[in-house]
């Protein structure tokens, strides 16, 4: 079944309105129509019996309509899509920004599923689960032949009822066997937040739910009582969400009344224009905003009306390019994803990508560049600079962070550095992890041990390990990777995280062109006077 990319409520490209009701009526249009498409249904029943009874082989007649379905859409566009009970329910369950479980993050690594990390006051944490442990059965059941979603589906459950977990920890001999109550696990879309410098805040969003608003704003004020006067807000690799949340968000940023999106569709339900409320709280300060190919939907109704409104400065590399509307209509416990419209910026521009080649699209190949974005789509933000249209939102400032070296990146497709940290972890008591992480440095002894122990375990060939040791920022990327991931799995993500952007070119670049977000501040405080244009780069 194609993937559904759009997991929101209100969503754009994922911008969706969740419509409840009999799918007959919503869909079917007026009544004069309504006796030929209830004919067709009924012909389409016939035809699923038919192939229910005669079929050479047993068929799940829920797959047969399902996948039927799937194939209708297909006709139409990449974001027209199905959502059975389980995607559905998953859906819902991200928009509510939590779900019940044990709060464990979980991934396969060398073939088995692994505890990524603790989700830190979680029951997880509290009955002491660790990085590397091997979840190898759930209730009894072996997870070797189950899917990751389906180890997930098993793990959650009711709030209040509890879960058995088979453990195996690298050291011991025997395995754990561990009764974990369920909780209501927060999946927070503010991933980070921290300071800098002194006076520059970082806030990452990872995606756009119920929460996303509050979780900013919460955000904000705790980094301005830090002393931040500064942002950069991160928005790559955030696909999108609820377009309440986008509204809310770019509120954050901008005046009351001012234009964050326009919808325009073949119905006049569907053109609407949205404007800042000026609710709440706002950031009053210069702003930087990072996107990158990820950032879709959401992530560029916001960073289209920081950039239309010349309120902030975005840096980074061209967006996805999804400028879809949908609308999410409820049929009994699935969703029917539909795509009723289109949105433009505040300067008018569309920016959904061309999607004649499904293939292309979902891969990025046909990606608007700087070279490449067409010309002839030209807009205007308030104080008159150029922005283009057609294809994605084109940063003010173009920077594209560095490729890994190639050893390193086989290190990478190896788990390498995560193996090596569970090894380090091995003979250390849990409740002697933390003082562990932060008295940690990967000195040249920690990175003989590291060479020694991809040797003996032969993750990577000899060829690998000498074109590392030759390389100086292979080596410099080896340090800081194994220092990540012995953080991750002793202090906490956030503490990883910010190691891990110490090598982070687009952050970098944020931090130094703050002066130009405060030049465009200083000028968006004053309207009638031009905005300074930025100067475009790349690095």
């Amino acid at each position: 079944m194609r993937a559904f990319k759009s997991r929101w409520t209100m969503t754009v490209g994922a911008l969706a309105i969740v419509a409840s009701g009999a799918a007959g009526g919503a869909l079917f249009g007026d009544t004069t129509k309504r006796g030929d498409e209830e004919r067709l249904v009924l012909r389409a029943s016939r035809i699923v019996n038919l192939l229910v009874d005669w079929l050479p082989d047993d068929n799940n007649p829920a797959d047969i309509v399902y996948n039927g379905i799937d194939g209708m859409l297909e006709v139409l566009d990449p974001h027209s899509n199905f959502l059975d009970p389980r995607s559905f329910q998953r859906m819902r369950a991200r928009q509510e920004g939590s779900f019940f479980g044990v709060g464990i993050i979980i991934s396969r690594r060398e073939g088995k599923v692994t505890v990524i990390a603790p989700i830190a006051g979680t029951p997880a944490a509290a009955k002491g689960l660790r990085a590397g442990d091997v979840i190898a059965k759930v209730e009894g059941e072996a997870t070797d032949n189950l899917t990751l979603d389906e180890v997930v589906d098993r793990v959650r459950g009711p709030e209040g009822s509890s879960v058995h977990l088979t453990i195996e920890r690298p050291g011991l001999k025997e395995p754990l066997e561990i009764q974990i109550d369920r909780t209501r696990i927060p999946t927070n879309s503010v991933r980070f937040a921290f300071m800098l410098r002194p006076d520059i805040g970082y806030i990452r969003l990872s995606e756009f739910s119920n929460t996303s608003v509050h979780e900013v704003r919460e955000a904000i004020r705790d980094l301005e009582s830090q002393g931040m006067t500064q942002l950069v807000f991160d928005l790559r690799n955030n696909p999108g969400g609820g377009l309440e949340a986008a509204v809310g968000v770019a509120d954050t940023f901008l005046r009351p009344g001012q234009v964050i999106v326009t919808t325009k569709g073949r119905k006049p339900e569907n053109d609407q224009v949205f404007r800042a409320p000026g609710r709440g709280t706002h950031f009053n300060g210069p702003l930087v905003i990072l996107v990158n190919e990820g950032s879709a939907s959401a992530s560029e109704i916001v960073a289209g009306a920081v950039q239309d409104h010349d309120r902030g400065l975005v840096l980074g590399e061209t967006t996805w390019g999804k400028g879809l509307v949908q609308t999410v209509f409820t049929v009994r416990d699935t969703g029917l994803a539909l795509t009723t419209a289109r949105y433009y910026t505040p300067s008018g521009r569309c920016i959904q990508r061309d999607y004649a080649s499904y293939i292309d699209y979902i891969t990025h190949r046909n990606g608007i560049t700087d070279d490449t974005a067409p010309k002839n789509e030209v807009f205007e933000t308030d104080a008159g600079r150029t922005v283009l249209g057609g294809g994605g939102i084109t940063p003010d400032v173009t920077v594209k962070l560095s490729e890994l070296p190639e050893p390193v990146v086989r290190l990478y497709g190896q788990s390498a550095f995560f193996r090596f940290a569970v090894e380090l972890l091995q003979k250390v008591p849990t409740a002697d992890q933390a003082a562990f992480g932060r008295g940690f440095s990967v000195d040249d002894l920690t990175l003989q041990r590291f060479w020694k122990f991809v040797r003996d375990n032969s993750i990577v060939d000899e060829a690998t390990i000498e074109a590392a040791q030759s390389d100086g920022r292979a080596l410099e990327e080896v340090r800081r990777a194994v220092q990540v991931e012995v953080l991750n799995s002793t202090i906490g993500l956030e503490a990883g995280y910010r190691e891990a952007i110490e090598g982070d070119d687009q952050i970098r670049a944020a931090v130094e062109y703050m002066g130009e977000a405060a030049d465009m501040w200083s000028a968006w405080q004053t309207p009638e006077t031009p905005t300074p244009a930025a100067t475009p780069a790349a690095h």
